[in-house]
Protein backbone atom coordinates (compact mmCIF):
# COMPACT_ATOMS: atom_id res chain seq x y z
CA UNK A 1 0.00 0.00 0.00
CA UNK A 2 1.31 3.31 -0.74
CA UNK A 3 1.98 6.19 1.52
CA UNK A 4 -1.19 7.16 4.01
CA UNK A 5 0.62 10.40 4.37
CA UNK A 6 1.96 12.36 1.59
CA UNK A 7 3.54 15.73 1.22
CA UNK A 8 5.05 17.93 4.48
CA UNK A 9 4.23 16.31 7.36
CA UNK A 10 5.97 19.03 9.11
CA UNK A 11 3.53 21.65 8.65
CA UNK A 12 0.98 22.18 11.77
CA UNK A 13 -0.80 24.77 10.61
CA UNK A 14 -3.24 25.69 7.84
CA UNK A 15 -4.79 28.42 5.36
CA UNK A 16 -6.44 25.87 3.99
CA UNK A 17 -8.25 22.57 4.50
CA UNK A 18 -9.59 20.65 1.39
CA UNK A 19 -11.84 18.13 2.05
CA UNK A 20 -11.33 15.49 -1.01
CA UNK A 21 -8.46 15.22 -3.41
CA UNK A 22 -10.23 15.12 -6.96
CA UNK A 23 -10.85 17.01 -9.85
CA UNK A 24 -12.79 19.84 -7.79
CA UNK A 25 -9.60 19.60 -4.94
CA UNK A 26 -6.65 19.06 -7.33
CA UNK A 27 -6.96 22.61 -8.80
CA UNK A 28 -7.91 24.65 -5.66
CA UNK A 29 -5.10 23.00 -3.95
CA UNK A 30 -2.37 23.71 -6.24
CA UNK A 31 -2.78 27.54 -6.75
CA UNK A 32 -3.24 27.60 -3.03
CA UNK A 33 0.19 26.04 -2.65
CA UNK A 34 1.91 27.46 -5.66
CA UNK A 35 0.64 30.87 -4.36
CA UNK A 36 2.00 30.06 -0.69
CA UNK A 37 -0.98 28.99 1.61
CA UNK A 38 -0.33 26.17 3.66
CA UNK A 39 -3.04 23.52 2.34
CA UNK A 40 -4.16 20.44 4.14
CA UNK A 41 -5.91 17.70 2.22
CA UNK A 42 -8.05 14.75 3.73
CA UNK A 43 -9.27 12.43 1.25
CA UNK A 44 -11.69 9.42 2.53
CA UNK A 45 -10.13 6.60 0.24
CA UNK A 46 -6.71 5.08 0.21
CA UNK A 47 -3.62 6.40 -1.89
CA UNK A 48 -2.53 4.10 -4.65
CA UNK A 49 0.51 6.24 -5.84
CA UNK A 50 3.76 5.72 -4.51
CA UNK A 51 6.54 8.55 -4.87
CA UNK A 52 3.60 11.15 -5.35
CA UNK A 53 5.51 13.63 -3.37
CA UNK A 54 8.49 12.81 -5.07
CA UNK A 55 10.84 15.42 -7.60
CA UNK A 56 13.17 12.81 -8.82
CA UNK A 57 10.56 10.48 -10.44
CA UNK A 58 7.24 10.09 -11.87
CA UNK A 59 4.82 8.90 -9.35
CA UNK A 60 3.96 4.65 -9.70
CA UNK A 61 0.66 3.70 -9.43
CA UNK A 62 -1.00 0.23 -8.21
CA UNK A 63 -2.73 0.22 -11.36
CA UNK A 64 -3.02 -1.80 -13.99
CA UNK A 65 -5.13 -3.28 -17.64
CA UNK A 66 -6.43 -5.95 -15.21
CA UNK A 67 -9.91 -7.10 -15.47
CA UNK A 68 -10.19 -8.97 -12.49
CA UNK A 69 -8.78 -6.64 -10.03
CA UNK A 70 -10.78 -3.56 -11.17
CA UNK A 71 -13.97 -5.41 -12.55
CA UNK A 72 -14.39 -8.50 -10.46
CA UNK A 73 -12.18 -7.62 -7.33
CA UNK A 74 -13.41 -3.68 -7.15
CA UNK A 75 -9.76 -2.17 -6.66
CA UNK A 76 -10.92 1.56 -6.69
CA UNK A 77 -15.06 1.09 -5.93
CA UNK A 78 -16.60 1.94 -2.76
CA UNK A 79 -18.07 -1.18 -1.18
CA UNK A 80 -21.67 -0.70 -0.91
CA UNK A 81 -21.71 -2.78 2.02
CA UNK A 82 -19.76 -0.29 4.55
CA UNK A 83 -20.66 2.72 2.54
CA UNK A 84 -23.86 2.23 1.48
CA UNK A 85 -26.86 4.82 -0.21
CA UNK A 86 -30.22 4.18 -0.45
CA UNK A 87 -32.70 5.46 -3.11
CA UNK A 88 -36.41 6.60 -3.76
CA UNK A 89 -38.44 8.23 -6.44
CA UNK A 90 -40.70 9.65 -4.10
CA UNK A 91 -40.40 10.98 -1.00
CA UNK A 92 -43.51 9.26 -0.66
CA UNK A 93 -41.42 6.23 -0.19
CA UNK A 94 -39.34 5.63 2.90
CA UNK A 95 -36.42 3.98 0.66
CA UNK A 96 -36.73 2.05 -2.37
CA UNK A 97 -32.77 0.42 -2.67
CA UNK A 98 -30.09 0.23 -0.54
CA UNK A 99 -26.40 0.14 -2.24
CA UNK A 100 -24.25 1.13 -4.90
CA UNK A 101 -26.04 4.40 -5.98
CA UNK A 102 -24.12 6.39 -8.45
CA UNK A 103 -21.05 6.41 -6.10
CA UNK A 104 -17.55 7.81 -7.03
CA UNK A 105 -14.57 6.12 -5.63
CA UNK A 106 -12.82 7.97 -2.65
CA UNK A 107 -8.95 7.42 -3.16
CA UNK A 108 -6.38 10.34 -3.85
CA UNK A 109 -6.98 12.20 -7.00
CA UNK A 110 -10.91 10.74 -7.07
CA UNK A 111 -13.08 9.87 -10.15
CA UNK A 112 -11.03 11.09 -12.32
CA UNK A 113 -8.67 8.33 -11.80
CA UNK A 114 -11.15 5.54 -13.18
CA UNK A 115 -12.46 7.77 -15.62
CA UNK A 116 -11.63 7.54 -19.50
CA UNK A 117 -11.01 11.24 -18.81
CA UNK A 118 -13.25 12.96 -21.94
CA UNK A 119 -13.06 16.94 -21.49
CA UNK A 120 -15.30 19.05 -23.25
CA UNK A 121 -16.12 22.31 -22.56
CA UNK A 122 -19.68 23.15 -22.00
CA UNK A 123 -21.09 25.98 -24.95
CA UNK A 124 -22.06 29.24 -24.12
CA UNK A 125 -25.82 28.35 -24.03
CA UNK A 126 -25.29 26.39 -20.99
CA UNK A 127 -24.45 29.26 -18.56
CA UNK A 128 -27.96 30.81 -19.91
CA UNK A 129 -30.38 28.00 -18.97
CA UNK A 130 -32.32 30.16 -16.80
CA UNK A 131 -33.08 32.53 -19.31
CA UNK A 132 -33.69 30.32 -22.21
CA UNK A 133 -35.67 27.73 -20.80
CA UNK A 134 -36.80 28.87 -17.38
CA UNK A 135 -40.32 29.63 -18.49
CA UNK A 136 -40.43 27.08 -21.12
CA UNK A 137 -40.14 23.81 -18.65
CA UNK A 138 -42.64 23.39 -16.03
CA UNK A 139 -41.50 21.86 -12.42
CA UNK A 140 -38.09 22.43 -13.52
CA UNK A 141 -35.53 24.78 -11.71
CA UNK A 142 -33.50 25.90 -14.32
CA UNK A 143 -30.94 29.12 -13.48
CA UNK A 144 -28.69 30.77 -14.99
CA UNK A 145 -24.82 30.31 -14.02
CA UNK A 146 -23.50 33.32 -11.83
CA UNK A 147 -20.67 33.46 -14.00
CA UNK A 148 -20.40 33.28 -17.79
CA UNK A 149 -18.56 31.43 -20.25
CA UNK A 150 -15.93 34.30 -20.80
CA UNK A 151 -15.53 34.67 -17.79
CA UNK A 152 -14.35 31.21 -17.37
CA UNK A 153 -12.21 30.80 -20.68
CA UNK A 154 -9.21 31.36 -19.16
CA UNK A 155 -9.92 28.54 -16.47
CA UNK A 156 -10.74 26.19 -19.08
CA UNK A 157 -7.44 27.32 -20.86
CA UNK A 158 -5.52 26.70 -17.50
CA UNK A 159 -6.77 23.70 -16.76
CA UNK A 160 -6.12 22.03 -19.80
CA UNK A 161 -2.71 23.19 -19.99
CA UNK A 162 -2.13 21.28 -16.35
CA UNK A 163 -3.88 18.55 -16.61
CA UNK A 164 -2.87 17.74 -20.95
CA UNK A 165 -5.85 17.68 -22.65
CA UNK A 166 -5.58 16.56 -26.66
CA UNK A 167 -8.24 17.66 -29.28
CA UNK A 168 -8.10 19.94 -32.19
CA UNK A 169 -9.46 23.36 -32.43
CA UNK A 170 -12.06 24.22 -35.06
CA UNK A 171 -13.03 20.34 -35.48
CA UNK A 172 -16.21 20.45 -33.89
CA UNK A 173 -18.44 23.13 -35.65
CA UNK A 174 -20.18 23.51 -32.07
CA UNK A 175 -17.50 24.23 -29.48
CA UNK A 176 -17.15 27.79 -27.79
CA UNK A 177 -14.98 30.02 -28.68
CA UNK A 178 -11.71 29.67 -27.80
CA UNK A 179 -8.40 31.53 -26.51
CA UNK A 180 -6.01 28.66 -27.80
CA UNK A 181 -5.68 24.93 -28.81
CA UNK A 182 -5.47 22.21 -27.32
CA UNK A 183 -2.06 20.95 -25.57
CA UNK A 184 -1.57 18.05 -27.49
CA UNK A 185 -2.96 16.85 -30.71
CA UNK A 186 -5.64 14.14 -31.09
CA UNK A 187 -3.84 10.00 -31.06
CA UNK A 188 -4.47 7.95 -33.60
CA UNK A 189 -8.06 7.16 -34.03
CA UNK A 190 -9.41 3.56 -33.47
CA UNK A 191 -10.49 1.71 -36.62
CA UNK A 192 -14.05 1.85 -35.24
CA UNK A 193 -14.14 5.57 -35.35
CA UNK A 194 -13.04 5.79 -38.72
CA UNK A 195 -16.12 3.72 -40.02
CA UNK A 196 -18.43 5.53 -37.90
CA UNK A 197 -17.06 8.88 -38.99
CA UNK A 198 -17.85 7.81 -42.64
CA UNK A 199 -21.42 6.63 -41.59
CA UNK A 200 -21.62 10.05 -39.69
CA UNK A 201 -20.79 11.87 -42.31
CA UNK A 202 -22.79 10.50 -44.91
CA UNK A 203 -25.79 10.83 -42.62
CA UNK A 204 -25.04 14.82 -42.27
CA UNK A 205 -23.26 14.99 -38.93
CA UNK A 206 -19.82 16.24 -38.18
CA UNK A 207 -17.91 13.35 -35.72
CA UNK A 208 -14.40 15.55 -34.37
CA UNK A 209 -11.87 14.13 -31.88
CA UNK A 210 -13.24 13.39 -28.65
CA UNK A 211 -11.69 16.08 -26.25
CA UNK A 212 -9.35 13.87 -23.68
CA UNK A 213 -7.20 14.14 -20.58
CA UNK A 214 -4.91 11.41 -21.85
CA UNK A 215 -1.33 11.86 -23.82
CA UNK A 216 -1.44 11.68 -27.36
CA UNK A 217 2.67 12.32 -26.50
CA UNK A 218 5.18 12.60 -23.96
CA UNK A 219 3.77 15.66 -22.03
CA UNK A 220 4.54 17.05 -18.52
CA UNK A 221 6.70 14.57 -17.48
CA UNK A 222 4.51 11.76 -18.42
CA UNK A 223 4.26 9.27 -21.31
CA UNK A 224 1.94 8.78 -24.31
CA UNK A 225 -0.66 6.59 -24.53
CA UNK A 226 -0.25 3.27 -25.38
CA UNK A 227 -3.95 2.86 -26.55
CA UNK A 228 -4.18 -0.50 -23.99
CA UNK A 229 -7.84 0.14 -24.22
CA UNK A 230 -8.40 0.42 -19.96
CA UNK A 231 -9.46 3.55 -19.45
CA UNK A 232 -13.22 3.75 -18.35
CA UNK A 233 -13.25 2.31 -15.05
CA UNK A 234 -9.85 1.62 -14.41
CA UNK A 235 -6.63 3.86 -13.42
CA UNK A 236 -3.83 4.40 -15.88
CA UNK A 237 -0.88 2.05 -15.59
CA UNK A 238 1.51 4.22 -16.94
CA UNK A 239 0.12 7.72 -15.84
CA UNK A 240 -0.37 8.73 -19.27
CA UNK A 241 -4.03 9.90 -18.36
CA UNK A 242 -3.88 13.56 -16.58
CA UNK A 243 -6.15 13.01 -13.55
CA UNK A 244 -5.62 15.36 -10.98
CA UNK A 245 -3.63 12.98 -8.75
CA UNK A 246 -0.51 12.77 -11.28
CA UNK A 247 -0.99 16.66 -12.43
CA UNK A 248 -2.48 19.32 -10.28
CA UNK A 249 -2.43 17.12 -6.50
CA UNK A 250 1.56 16.06 -7.77
CA UNK A 251 2.24 19.61 -8.20
CA UNK A 252 0.71 21.02 -5.33
CA UNK A 253 2.80 18.58 -3.33
CA UNK A 254 6.09 19.61 -4.96
CA UNK A 255 5.49 22.91 -3.61
CA UNK A 256 6.25 22.12 -0.11
CA UNK A 257 3.38 23.68 1.15
CA UNK A 258 0.23 20.87 1.09
CA UNK A 259 0.04 18.13 3.70
CA UNK A 260 -1.93 15.22 1.94
CA UNK A 261 -3.87 12.78 4.63
CA UNK A 262 -5.55 9.33 3.03
CA UNK A 263 -8.09 7.13 4.53
CA UNK A 264 -8.99 9.93 6.53
CA UNK A 265 -13.15 10.17 6.36
CA UNK A 266 -14.69 13.87 6.92
CA UNK A 267 -18.10 13.32 8.80
CA UNK A 268 -18.54 16.75 10.03
CA UNK A 269 -17.49 20.65 10.62
CA UNK A 270 -17.33 21.65 14.08
CA UNK A 271 -19.11 25.46 14.10
CA UNK A 272 -18.54 28.37 16.40
CA UNK A 273 -21.19 29.31 18.65
CA UNK A 274 -22.88 31.46 15.47
CA UNK A 275 -22.71 29.05 13.27
CA UNK A 276 -21.31 31.15 10.65
CA UNK A 277 -17.62 30.03 10.68
CA UNK A 278 -15.89 26.44 10.55
CA UNK A 279 -13.21 26.48 13.56
CA UNK A 280 -12.17 22.74 12.22
CA UNK A 281 -13.64 19.48 10.56
CA UNK A 282 -14.30 16.27 12.61
CA UNK A 283 -12.85 12.92 11.06
CA UNK A 284 -11.81 9.20 11.21
CA UNK A 285 -8.70 8.04 10.67
CA UNK A 286 -7.58 4.42 9.44
CA UNK A 287 -7.73 3.11 13.75
CA UNK A 288 -11.22 4.13 13.66
CA UNK A 289 -10.12 7.48 16.13
CA UNK A 290 -11.72 11.00 15.68
CA UNK A 291 -9.40 13.52 14.71
CA UNK A 292 -10.01 17.27 14.74
CA UNK A 293 -7.65 19.71 12.00
CA UNK A 294 -8.24 23.20 12.06
CA UNK A 295 -7.35 25.94 9.35
CA UNK A 296 -8.01 29.12 8.48
CA UNK A 297 -10.45 28.82 5.49
CA UNK A 298 -12.36 25.49 4.24
CA UNK A 299 -13.64 24.01 1.17
CA UNK A 300 -15.58 20.90 0.33
CA UNK A 301 -14.98 19.13 -2.85
CA UNK A 302 -15.95 15.19 -1.82
CA UNK A 303 -18.53 15.37 -4.70
CA UNK A 304 -21.83 16.67 -4.76
CA UNK A 305 -23.44 13.92 -2.60
CA UNK A 306 -20.89 13.75 -0.05
CA UNK A 307 -20.49 17.61 0.35
CA UNK A 308 -24.55 17.71 0.86
CA UNK A 309 -24.41 14.95 3.29
CA UNK A 310 -21.30 16.86 5.39
CA UNK A 311 -23.15 19.47 5.65
CA UNK A 312 -26.39 18.16 6.85
CA UNK A 313 -24.07 15.87 9.26
CA UNK A 314 -22.91 18.97 10.65
CA UNK A 315 -26.02 20.28 11.84
CA UNK A 316 -27.84 17.26 14.14
CA UNK A 317 -31.54 18.04 14.33
CA UNK A 318 -31.18 21.27 12.34
CA UNK A 319 -31.83 22.17 8.58
CA UNK A 320 -28.40 21.46 8.24
CA UNK A 321 -25.03 23.92 7.87
CA UNK A 322 -25.02 27.02 5.25
CA UNK A 323 -28.54 25.91 4.72
CA UNK A 324 -30.84 28.91 5.32
CA UNK A 325 -32.06 28.85 1.46
CA UNK A 326 -33.32 25.26 2.56
CA UNK A 327 -31.59 24.07 -0.91
CA UNK A 328 -28.76 21.72 0.54
CA UNK A 329 -28.97 18.57 -0.90
CA UNK A 330 -31.06 19.95 -3.49
CA UNK A 331 -31.16 19.83 -7.57
CA UNK A 332 -29.26 17.10 -8.03
CA UNK A 333 -28.72 15.91 -11.62
CA UNK A 334 -27.12 13.05 -13.03
CA UNK A 335 -27.06 12.82 -17.18
CA UNK A 336 -29.75 10.71 -18.49
CA UNK A 337 -27.48 8.57 -20.60
CA UNK A 338 -29.28 7.31 -23.66
CA UNK A 339 -27.04 4.47 -25.18
CA UNK A 340 -27.02 2.33 -28.50
CA UNK A 341 -25.47 -0.44 -30.11
CA UNK A 342 -24.70 -1.48 -33.05
CA UNK A 343 -22.99 -5.26 -33.97
CA UNK A 344 -21.25 -5.60 -37.21
CA UNK A 345 -19.72 -8.32 -39.30
CA UNK A 346 -16.14 -7.02 -39.27
CA UNK A 347 -14.26 -6.91 -36.55
CA UNK A 348 -14.02 -3.05 -35.09
CA UNK A 349 -11.00 -3.62 -32.92
CA UNK A 350 -12.63 -1.64 -30.10
CA UNK A 351 -10.72 -3.05 -27.48
CA UNK A 352 -7.61 -0.92 -28.26
CA UNK A 353 -7.60 2.86 -28.13
CA UNK A 354 -8.83 5.37 -25.43
CA UNK A 355 -12.30 4.28 -25.24
CA UNK A 356 -13.84 7.08 -26.80
CA UNK A 357 -11.84 9.10 -29.30
CA UNK A 358 -14.66 10.89 -31.21
CA UNK A 359 -17.97 12.21 -31.18
CA UNK A 360 -20.46 14.43 -32.40
CA UNK A 361 -22.77 17.69 -31.08
CA UNK A 362 -25.59 17.91 -33.89
CA UNK A 363 -27.86 16.93 -30.98
CA UNK A 364 -26.82 19.02 -28.78
CA UNK A 365 -29.70 21.70 -30.14
CA UNK A 366 -30.37 25.49 -30.01
CA UNK A 367 -31.89 26.56 -26.47
CA UNK A 368 -33.62 29.59 -27.93
CA UNK A 369 -35.50 27.17 -30.05
CA UNK A 370 -36.48 25.24 -27.76
CA UNK A 371 -40.21 24.13 -27.95
CA UNK A 372 -41.92 21.75 -25.54
CA UNK A 373 -44.66 20.74 -27.93
CA UNK A 374 -42.03 19.73 -30.92
CA UNK A 375 -39.46 17.10 -29.90
CA UNK A 376 -37.26 17.45 -32.55
CA UNK A 377 -36.09 20.80 -30.78
CA UNK A 378 -35.99 18.61 -27.71
CA UNK A 379 -32.06 19.77 -26.58
CA UNK A 380 -29.84 16.57 -26.26
CA UNK A 381 -26.16 16.50 -25.74
CA UNK A 382 -22.51 15.14 -26.77
CA UNK A 383 -22.42 11.91 -28.83
CA UNK A 384 -19.33 9.48 -27.83
CA UNK A 385 -18.46 6.97 -30.09
CA UNK A 386 -16.72 3.76 -28.55
CA UNK A 387 -16.29 -0.04 -28.50
CA UNK A 388 -16.30 -3.16 -26.99
CA UNK A 389 -16.44 -4.78 -23.40
CA UNK A 390 -13.30 -7.00 -21.92
CA UNK A 391 -13.24 -10.51 -21.68
CA UNK A 392 -14.55 -11.46 -18.25
CA UNK A 393 -17.48 -8.90 -18.90
CA UNK A 394 -18.13 -10.51 -21.76
CA UNK A 395 -18.62 -13.54 -21.11
CA UNK A 396 -20.80 -12.70 -18.20
CA UNK A 397 -23.26 -10.88 -20.57
CA UNK A 398 -23.14 -14.23 -22.19
CA UNK A 399 -23.74 -16.35 -19.12
CA UNK A 400 -26.59 -14.30 -18.07
CA UNK A 401 -28.61 -14.39 -21.92
CA UNK A 402 -28.38 -18.13 -21.88
CA UNK A 403 -29.72 -18.48 -18.34
CA UNK A 404 -32.41 -16.05 -18.95
CA UNK A 405 -33.61 -17.73 -21.82
CA UNK A 406 -32.12 -21.31 -22.04
CA UNK A 407 -30.13 -23.51 -19.47
CA UNK A 408 -26.51 -22.65 -19.62
CA UNK A 409 -24.71 -24.45 -23.23
CA UNK A 410 -21.06 -24.59 -23.04
CA UNK A 411 -20.54 -25.28 -26.66
CA UNK A 412 -22.73 -22.03 -27.55
CA UNK A 413 -20.57 -20.22 -24.55
CA UNK A 414 -17.41 -20.92 -26.58
CA UNK A 415 -18.75 -20.09 -29.93
CA UNK A 416 -20.38 -16.90 -28.80
CA UNK A 417 -16.37 -16.18 -27.23
CA UNK A 418 -15.09 -16.77 -30.67
CA UNK A 419 -17.24 -14.62 -31.94
CA UNK A 420 -17.42 -12.08 -30.15
CA UNK A 421 -19.86 -10.00 -30.66
CA UNK A 422 -19.53 -7.87 -27.44
CA UNK A 423 -16.24 -7.33 -27.96
CA UNK A 424 -14.82 -7.32 -31.19
CA UNK A 425 -17.51 -6.54 -32.91
CA UNK A 426 -19.25 -3.86 -31.37
CA UNK A 427 -19.84 -0.08 -31.91
CA UNK A 428 -21.41 1.45 -28.84
CA UNK A 429 -22.26 5.41 -28.84
CA UNK A 430 -23.92 7.14 -26.28
CA UNK A 431 -25.42 10.83 -25.96
CA UNK A 432 -25.32 12.90 -22.44
CA UNK A 433 -28.74 14.28 -22.15
CA UNK A 434 -28.86 17.30 -19.71
CA UNK A 435 -31.08 16.58 -16.49
CA UNK A 436 -33.62 19.70 -15.51
CA UNK A 437 -32.84 20.66 -12.18
CA UNK A 438 -35.97 19.72 -9.65
CA UNK A 439 -36.20 20.47 -6.19
CA UNK A 440 -37.42 17.46 -5.51
CA UNK A 441 -34.08 15.61 -6.83
CA UNK A 442 -32.11 15.84 -3.80
CA UNK A 443 -29.96 14.20 -1.09
CA UNK A 444 -30.60 13.91 2.50
CA UNK A 445 -29.79 11.40 5.57
CA UNK A 446 -31.58 8.36 5.93
CA UNK A 447 -32.97 8.06 9.14
CA UNK A 448 -32.06 4.03 8.96
CA UNK A 449 -29.37 3.31 6.70
CA UNK A 450 -25.35 3.43 8.19
CA UNK A 451 -22.14 3.11 6.93
CA UNK A 452 -19.50 1.19 8.66
CA UNK A 453 -19.06 3.92 11.74
CA UNK A 454 -22.69 4.23 12.67
CA UNK A 455 -22.92 7.90 10.20
CA UNK A 456 -26.29 8.09 8.55
CA UNK A 457 -25.62 7.40 4.78
CA UNK A 458 -27.04 9.68 1.91
CA UNK A 459 -30.50 9.29 0.99
CA UNK A 460 -30.99 9.73 -2.50
CA UNK A 461 -34.65 11.09 -4.12
CA UNK A 462 -34.68 11.23 -7.45
CA UNK A 463 -37.00 10.80 -10.68
CA UNK A 464 -36.47 11.79 -14.57
CA UNK A 465 -38.11 15.23 -15.68
CA UNK A 466 -40.05 15.00 -19.14
CA UNK A 467 -37.71 16.77 -20.36
CA UNK A 468 -35.14 15.04 -20.55
CA UNK A 469 -37.25 11.70 -21.54
CA UNK A 470 -38.82 13.02 -24.45
CA UNK A 471 -34.94 14.36 -25.66
CA UNK A 472 -34.12 10.59 -24.98
CA UNK A 473 -36.62 8.96 -26.61
CA UNK A 474 -36.46 11.35 -29.73
CA UNK A 475 -32.85 11.12 -30.43
CA UNK A 476 -32.72 7.42 -29.79
CA UNK A 477 -34.45 6.27 -32.44
CA UNK A 478 -31.98 8.09 -34.60
CA UNK A 479 -29.83 6.08 -33.45
CA UNK A 480 -31.12 2.91 -35.04
CA UNK A 481 -33.16 3.27 -38.44
CA UNK A 482 -35.15 6.78 -37.90
CA UNK A 483 -34.06 9.48 -40.25
CA UNK A 484 -34.77 12.82 -38.15
CA UNK A 485 -36.75 16.11 -39.38
CA UNK A 486 -33.73 17.54 -41.03
CA UNK A 487 -33.36 14.20 -43.47
CA UNK A 488 -30.03 13.45 -41.58
CA UNK A 489 -30.00 9.69 -42.30
CA UNK A 490 -30.04 7.05 -39.25
CA UNK A 491 -26.67 6.03 -38.10
CA UNK A 492 -26.45 1.99 -37.64
CA UNK A 493 -28.02 1.84 -40.83
CA UNK A 494 -25.71 3.94 -43.00
CA UNK A 495 -22.85 2.13 -41.07
CA UNK A 496 -23.51 -1.06 -42.18
CA UNK A 497 -24.74 -2.39 -39.14
CA UNK A 498 -26.19 -6.32 -39.01
CA UNK A 499 -28.03 -5.46 -35.71
CA UNK A 500 -28.83 -2.25 -33.50
CA UNK A 501 -30.95 -1.62 -30.83
CA UNK A 502 -30.97 1.17 -27.85
CA UNK A 503 -30.27 -0.48 -24.99
CA UNK A 504 -32.76 0.12 -21.59
CA UNK A 505 -32.66 2.84 -18.96
CA UNK A 506 -31.09 2.20 -16.06
CA UNK A 507 -33.62 2.35 -13.54
CA UNK A 508 -31.08 4.17 -11.29
CA UNK A 509 -28.66 6.34 -12.86
CA UNK A 510 -24.94 5.08 -13.19
CA UNK A 511 -23.63 7.99 -15.26
CA UNK A 512 -20.72 8.93 -12.91
CA UNK A 513 -21.67 12.59 -13.88
CA UNK A 514 -22.93 13.93 -10.83
CA UNK A 515 -23.53 17.66 -9.94
CA UNK A 516 -25.87 19.94 -7.89
CA UNK A 517 -26.58 20.06 -4.30
CA UNK A 518 -25.04 23.20 -3.54
CA UNK A 519 -25.77 25.62 -6.15
CA UNK A 520 -23.81 28.74 -6.43
CA UNK A 521 -25.81 31.51 -7.41
CA UNK A 522 -26.42 35.90 -6.63
CA UNK A 523 -29.63 35.69 -4.32
CA UNK A 524 -29.15 33.76 -0.88
CA UNK A 525 -32.40 32.76 -1.04
CA UNK A 526 -32.49 30.53 -4.02
CA UNK A 527 -28.90 29.34 -3.80
CA UNK A 528 -25.99 27.77 -1.23
CA UNK A 529 -22.97 29.77 -2.19
CA UNK A 530 -21.61 33.08 -3.91
CA UNK A 531 -20.41 33.60 -7.80
CA UNK A 532 -17.27 32.82 -6.08
CA UNK A 533 -18.24 29.60 -4.31
CA UNK A 534 -18.52 30.83 -0.83
CA UNK A 535 -21.50 29.63 0.98
CA UNK A 536 -23.65 32.53 1.78
CA UNK A 537 -24.30 31.84 5.09
CA UNK A 538 -20.41 30.32 6.03
CA UNK A 539 -17.81 33.32 6.73
CA UNK A 540 -14.99 30.35 5.74
CA UNK A 541 -16.58 27.72 3.76
CA UNK A 542 -16.51 27.30 -0.09
CA UNK A 543 -17.33 24.57 -2.66
CA UNK A 544 -15.27 23.53 -5.46
CA UNK A 545 -16.66 20.53 -7.03
CA UNK A 546 -19.93 19.97 -9.63
CA UNK A 547 -22.16 20.23 -6.36
CA UNK A 548 -21.97 24.57 -7.76
CA UNK A 549 -23.82 23.60 -11.15
CA UNK A 550 -27.43 25.34 -11.43
CA UNK A 551 -27.09 23.34 -14.94
CA UNK A 552 -26.25 20.06 -16.22
CA UNK A 553 -25.15 21.35 -20.32
CA UNK A 554 -25.08 17.74 -22.36
CA UNK A 555 -21.30 17.61 -21.85
CA UNK A 556 -19.18 15.55 -19.74
CA UNK A 557 -18.77 17.69 -16.56
CA UNK A 558 -14.90 16.80 -15.78
CA UNK A 559 -13.60 19.63 -17.53
CA UNK A 560 -16.12 22.21 -16.15
CA UNK A 561 -15.23 20.86 -12.88
CA UNK A 562 -11.68 21.18 -12.94
CA UNK A 563 -12.16 25.05 -14.81
CA UNK A 564 -14.63 25.99 -12.12
CA UNK A 565 -12.34 24.59 -9.35
CA UNK A 566 -9.37 26.74 -10.93
CA UNK A 567 -11.76 29.52 -10.81
CA UNK A 568 -12.51 28.79 -7.30
CA UNK A 569 -8.80 28.62 -6.10
CA UNK A 570 -8.11 31.67 -7.71
CA UNK A 571 -10.67 33.93 -6.10
CA UNK A 572 -9.40 32.72 -2.69
CA UNK A 573 -5.82 33.10 -3.27
CA UNK A 574 -6.78 37.25 -5.22
CA UNK A 575 -10.31 38.33 -5.01
CA UNK A 576 -9.51 41.45 -6.30
CA UNK A 577 -7.78 40.05 -9.20
CA UNK A 578 -8.10 36.05 -9.64
CA UNK A 579 -6.34 35.93 -12.73
CA UNK A 580 -3.29 36.56 -11.49
CA UNK A 581 -3.34 33.71 -8.97
CA UNK A 582 -2.67 31.66 -12.69
CA UNK A 583 0.28 33.23 -13.12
Amino acid sequence: MSARIVGNSALTTFDVCIVGSGAGAGPVAYLCAKNGLKVLVLEAGPNHFDHLDDPNQQPVPEHAADELKFQVRSFIDVDENVDPRSWRTSTANEREAVGYINNLPKHVGGGMVHADVKMPRFEVQDFQMGTLLGAKVQNATFADWPITYAQLEPYYTYAELALGVQGKMGTNPFEPPRTADYPMPPGVPMYLSTVMKTALTSSGYTAFPYPTAVNSQPYDGRPACNDCGYCSDYGCAINAKGSTAVTMIRKALLTNNVLLLAETRVTKLVMNGAKDTVTAVEAIDPNGNVQQYKATRFVLAASPIEDARILLLSDPGGPGVGNSSDMVGRNLMFHLQTASVGIFNDRMHGHRGRTVDHGFCDWRGDASKYDPNDASTALGGIVEISGSERPINEAQYYAQIMRAILKFDSVLFKKMMRQSPFRDRIVVMVMQAEDAPQAINRVDLDPKVVDMFGTPAPRITYVNHAYELAASDYRGKMFVDVTDSNNKGAIFKNAGARWAAVTPRDDIPASAHVMGTLRFGTDPAKSVCDATGKLHDIQNLWCSDGALFPTSSGYNPTMTICALACWVGANMVNPTNPLQALT
